[in-house]
């Protein structure tokens, strides 16, 4: 049974801490431990606080072998419904000799996994999985050595297969893993050092070579798929606990506005209703029901209604400090912050001078938002000394921190249960939902279940920040690009301050800022001038969508090169490669173009589709934390209507050595789709108070009649020697790229700012 799918239901087995999970499962796994486990369950037993971390130099932290001859994988690292928890066990499978299909997976839970980090920016396998690999390779040893033991051979007469430990030329004389380890207490260190990303686990364990790997690189089917398709997975949003109540935010009218006063009248008469909860700004309310929670929220004022901060029982200041939005991109000019060079070479201003033909354009993104189908929802039980939550977080072990801060409490006494939440993507309302749901329990005593309302994920999840961004490039007479320049301004991807600690007055409680996004840069222009401006904070929340600003800056960086290909008369695939050196690039743009079949030309394409339909083609790629992708797209443009379509979509895609073929196949394929709503459709509104983009009609997103018709896929330089890299997110990158530079070859008007709606692209044929 998938370790989350069980009886998640019930408080009593949810909060179990690791060493009671262990025993509870019926087996004392490969129990590498250096203390008394019976001691360490009374403990925790008795002490009625949650147990912290286990040790990442043990065994035992990582891989569990039962009596039965299955297995568990612990891992710090969550799956937000990318496949990670099949390709991480494929890994430990792999490197254990140990079936797929008997391996179980806990993630993310606080008490039972070691902090890996978050699992965010296609960190997870990159990083994550060669910390798993040489656990499970150190365990995989450990048994030889045991069976070794037990057959008095020497270990390298023995082999390890399918659980199992077989004499060398008598494969008659076996014995499982279950049987090795059953009723035995082992003490084993592995050794590790560094922490979440950087940590080097068992650096002793011999690896297997790449190239005798049976499940490494296999399309092994996703274990939660049937559970999702038939509606019995357990999500955090499924979560029930003994007493437990449920909550309801009611957030400012205007984004920074001050709680006035509250009106409690009617709120008693309510079926359920318990209480209000105030701090500070915050405001909340509590019922035994969750349709009495809504229906104290609406009274309270929690859609915030058109009529403006006094509409509802609960009285706000008239706060209007939001930036004006058709200005938005003047504003992120002037937002302080420090210069990086991406690029310098050569002198761009001369070569602009003296040169043939000179292009300029701005390429403007807006605010957009993660668009999380499922709102944000946890649970919080919040005891005198302890506290338990239950969330869909992507960072566990960060949040539990956070809320030790935010309560005050040791973070030893905290414990987050990790289960998938139905609707995860990105840093959106789920952090701050788990804080929203810790100071309600906090002030009733008991468990509570809070879940955002539409209104509340799409109007205070962090968003995407806006960026501007200023191109300049020149060719010659022989069309040899002489110069180019590119600068971009690029707010922080990271304001991710807990909304409920702001509003609280409690704890400042999260990051301002996570560094310069990745921007790569790999022409070889003789002059060429790439610098990020910025990191200033622009008016709203913010955190990174998938591809933090790079999806951004592809879309300006490969349409500008497009521009001039255009201006030089040339085919755009040609134009790139005469001014590469990068190999994997070189291989997937010409893998792309081998799929797609490319005729070279140069765009727009010359009076090709000139009735009501119009047809093009683009091109364009990306270097995203060291992946390499490549995209062509067809699209075809309503002339009357403005609208676009995309009709069918090559992905040429190298992220270096592949776990799951068909999993990152699903990846490939959901990057796509999205980028293509974000690129046709994505643009958050506001006016000087709040988001108003808080609908799916206000903020539409792509429909099942707009996906292309079909979206083919070459994995490229899929080779032992190149490790594994992120596949999360770069096959985001190109696609605005590609649709900007496809719509120009069909109606020869080049589109700068996304989103491209029907109007949008009506105005620019005009």
């Amino acid at each position: 049974m998938n370790a989350r799918q069980g009886t998640m239901h019930d408080a009593s087995v949810a909060s179990l801490s690791r060493r009671n999970f262990v025993k509870a499962s019926g087996g004392l796994l490969i129990a590498f431990s250096l203390t008394d486990p019976l001691s360490a369950i009374a403990q925790t037993a008795a002490g009625d606080v949650a147990a912290g971390p286990p040790d990442a130099a043990r065994l035992d932290a990582w891989i569990a072998i039962h009596p039965d001859n299955t297995g568990t994988l612990f891992t710090g690292k969550v799956d937000t419904g990318t496949g990670i928890e099949i390709a991480l066990a494929q890994i430990a499978a792999e490197e254990l000799d140990f079936p797929i299909d008997r391996l179980s997976v806990v993630m993310g839970t606080t008490s039972k996994t070691i902090d890996q980090g978050p699992s965010y920016g296609s960190r997870t396998v990159r990083y994550a999985g060669p910390q798993i690999r040489h656990a499970a390779a150190a365990g995989r040893q450990v048994l030889l050595d045991l069976a070794a033991t037990h057959f008095k051979l020497p270990a390298s007469q023995l082999s390890a297969r399918g659980g199992s430990v077989f004499v060398t030329g008598a494969p008659a004389r076996s014995i499982s893993y279950g049987e090795l380890v059953a009723g035995k207490r082992l003490s084993m260190t592995i050794g590790a050092s560094g922490t979440a990303f950087s940590m080097k686990v068992a650096p002793g364990a011999v690896l297997k070579d790449p190239a005798s790997y049976t499940v490494v690189g296999q399309s092994v089917p996703r274990k939660d798929i049937p559970g999702k398709v038939t509606g019995e997975f357990t999500y955090v949003q499924d979560v029930k606990l003994d007493g437990m109540l449920h909550g309801r935010v009611v957030r400012p009218y205007g984004v920074q506005a001050d709680l006035v006063s509250v009106d409690e009248s009617g709120l008693k008469d309510i079926p359920g209703f318990v209480q209000v909860v105030r701090r500070g700004n915050f405001l909340g309310v509590v019922a035994e029901t969750e349709w009495g929670a809504i229906q104290a929220a609406d009274k309270l004022g929690s859609r915030l209604n058109p009529g403006g901060p006094q509409a509802g029982q609960a009285k706000w200041s008239n706060w209007q400090g939001l930036p004006v939005q058709e200005k938005i991109w003047d504003t992120v000019r002037h937002e302080p912050g420090g210069d990086t060079s991406v690029a310098a070479r050569g002198s761009v201003d001369s070569a602009l001078t003296s040169a043939e033909k000179v292009l300029k354009a701005t390429y403007e993104t807006p605010f957009q938002m993660h668009g999380s189908i499922g709102p944000s929802c946890a649970v919080a039980d919040v005891r005198r000394n302890s506290a338990t939550f239950w969330s869909g977080t992507q960072m566990p072990h960060q949040a539990r921190r956070d809320m030790a801060q935010l309560l005050g409490m040791d973070p030893e006494h905290i414990e987050l249960n990790w289960l998938e939440a139905s609707g995860q993507y990105g840093r959106n309302g789920l952090e701050h939902v788990i804080a929203d749901a810790a100071l309600m329990s906090q002030a009733v005593g008991r468990p509570v279940r809070v879940q955002w309302m539409r209104w509340d994920e799409h109007g205070w999840e962090p968003k995407g920040p806006p960026i501007v961004q200023d191109l300049a490039g020149a060719v010659d007479d022989k069309g040899h690009v002489v110069a180019w320049r590119h600068h971009m301004w690029i707010p922080t991807t990271s304001n991710t301050h807990l909304i409920a600690a702001s509003l609280a007055k409690g704890p400042d409680i999260g990051s301002t800022g996570q560094g310069r996004p990745a921007i790569t840069y790999a022409y070889t222009f003789d002059n060429a001038d790439v610098v990020c401006h910025g990191e200033g904070h622009v008016a709203l929340l913010t955190a990174w969508l998938r591809s933090p600003a790079q999806f951004e800056t592809t879309f300006a960086m490969e349409s500008f090169i497009d521009e001039l290909a255009a201006a030089a008369g040339q085919d755009p695939l040609s134009f790139r490669l005469a001014y590469l050196k990068d190999p994997r690039a070189i291989d997937v743009l010409r893998a792309a173009a081998d799929l797609y079949g490319w005729k070279s030309r140069p765009s727009p394409a010359n009076g090709e589709g000139s009735g009501k339909l119009a047809h093009g083609r683009g091109i364009a790629w990306v270097n995203r934390d060291d992946s390499r992708v490549a995209t062509i797209a067809d699209v075809t443009v309503d002339r009357e209507s403005g609208q676009v379509l995309v009709k069918r979509v090559v992905v040429a895609h190298d992220c270096g050595q592949v776990i799951n073929p068909d999993g990152l196949k699903n990846q490939i394929e959901g990057n796509v789709i999205q980028s293509i709503s974000r690129t046709l459709h994505e643009e958050v509104m506001f006016d000087r108070a709040h988001v108003t983009s808080r609908d799916w009609q206000a903020y539409p997103i792509l429909r099942f009649d707009e996906i292309p018709d079909r979206i083919d896929i070459v994995l490229v330089n899929n080779r032992p020697e190149y490790p594994p890299n992120g596949a999360g997110e770069p096959s985001t990158c190109p696609t605005a790229a590609v649709i900007s530079n496809a719509i120009f070859d069909a109606i020869g008007v080049r589109l700068r700012r996304t989103p491209f709606r029907p109007g949008r692209v009506k105005a620019a044929m005009a």
